[in-house]
């Protein structure tokens, strides 16, 4: 595929015409990080987690490193942000596409600290966010050291509400909605966000190299836990499928916030890289990393004369939504039937884009 865009900003999944797969429909608008372009260093490091405060203090992080600014990462405030993601996921959109309500005591947990609330009330924060999602007895246990012979029986028993629907999901065809790409790197991350700005080595009106071609990769809570002794078992039995995509972003849930001491698979950790050439001059070319619930996220800058002269930012839904890419070879595998709305509803969480998507099986939308 060609650098990653940053400039989508809606997409439609409608069945092509003749029942013949589906099409993407790409609603492409300006590049919201050149807002940062012009910009006093300092102001765009401001700036910068205000405009994408979806996951804002992964942004802000990734800015000042990109920026060239001296930065502690806000672990704290990043792992607030993820959990959150994945568990407005879990507890409101998961039990909404099975027809049911959104468990609101579990979501309350959220702005809770660990341990008991004032009052002597039952614990909240991550422990009680951890029972509701998998019951008392696994909820002190590590998820993911354990085998799928375990696994199957904890679905089987459905001691919660999300137990029992990913026992649902189960007994989906593992082929259903199965897709895999390589995980996204630092390296191919670096690539295309160098590709996009303007080495500051080039001489003024000079012509850079033709980049080559960037190969397709995704990015996400799967590249997370795949190492662990539950995925790798999972993966090799069934791939990535649907089912082990949504059980991925459960088990990255939990190991957030330390719920599960002893976790066999580090949890999301920021981190930040720089890179820089400062042999023009005043003219600076740096990168920054975070990694968020999605995954990893970049962002890149040319600073001239203590100014933003270029600002580029790849999303992990850049990757995961390209043409081509993870959704499309996903949907791929999904053949339109009486059950479509239900599983594709999942598919899209599964995948967890930052963008819009709306699943149009009308076609009503798809040119307007």
């Amino acid at each position: 595929m060609t650098s990653p865009r940053a400039s989508l900003q809606r997409l439609t999944i409608t069945p092509a015409p003749k029942g013949d797969g589906w099409r993407f429909v790409r609603a492409e608008g300006p590049d919201p990080a050149r807002v940062l372009e012009g910009r006093t260093v300092a102001e765009a490091a401001r700036l910068a987690p205000r405009i994408f405060n979806l996951c804002g203090a992964a942004h802000g992080f990734a800015a000042a490193r990109a920026l060239g600014l001296p930065a502690e990462a806000d672990a704290e405030a990043m792992i607030r942000e993820s959990r959150r993601d994945h568990a407005l996921a879990i507890l409101h959109t998961w039990p909404s596409l099975c027809g049911g309500a959104p468990d609101r005591a579990a979501l309350a947990s959220l702005a809770q600290p660990g341990g008991a609330p004032a009052g002597g009330a039952p614990a909240g924060g991550a422990p009680a966010l951890a029972g509701a999602l998998v019951g008392e007895r696994l909820a002190a246990e590590d998820f993911t050291a354990q085998s799928v012979a375990a696994l199957n029986r904890w679905l089987a028993a459905g001691p919660t509400a999300t137990a029992r629907i990913l026992s649902r999901l189960r007994g989906l065809d593992p082929a259903c909605g199965r897709a895999g790409l390589p995980e996204l790197g630092r390296v191919d991350l670096e690539r295309a966000l160098l590709g996009d700005l303007q080495p500051p080595l080039h001489a003024r009106g000079a012509t850079p190299p033709e980049p080559a071609p960037f190969p397709l990769r995704e990015t996400g809570a799967l590249g997370r836990v795949a190492a662990t002794p539950l995925f790798a078992e999972l993966l090799a039995a069934e791939g990535p499928s649907l089912f082990v995509r949504l059980l991925a972003r459960l088990a990255d849930l939990l190991s957030l916030g330390a719920v599960m001491p002893g976790s066999s698979h580090a949890p999301l950790v920021p981190f930040g890289a720089t890179r820089a050439d400062r042999s023009a001059g005043q003219s600076t070319l740096s990168l920054g990393h975070a990694e968020a619930a999605r995954g990893l996220l970049g962002h890149g800058a040319q600073v001239v004369a203590g100014r933003v002269a270029g600002y580029r930012i790849l999303s992990p839904s850049a990757w995961n939504l390209a043409p081509g890419g993870l959704l499309e070879q996903a949907f791929a595998r999904l053949a339109p039937g009486p059950d479509t709305a239900f599983v594709a509803g999942f598919l899209i969480s599964a995948i967890n884009p930052c963008v819009p998507v709306t699943l149009d099986l009308q076609g009503a939308l798809a040119d307007a």
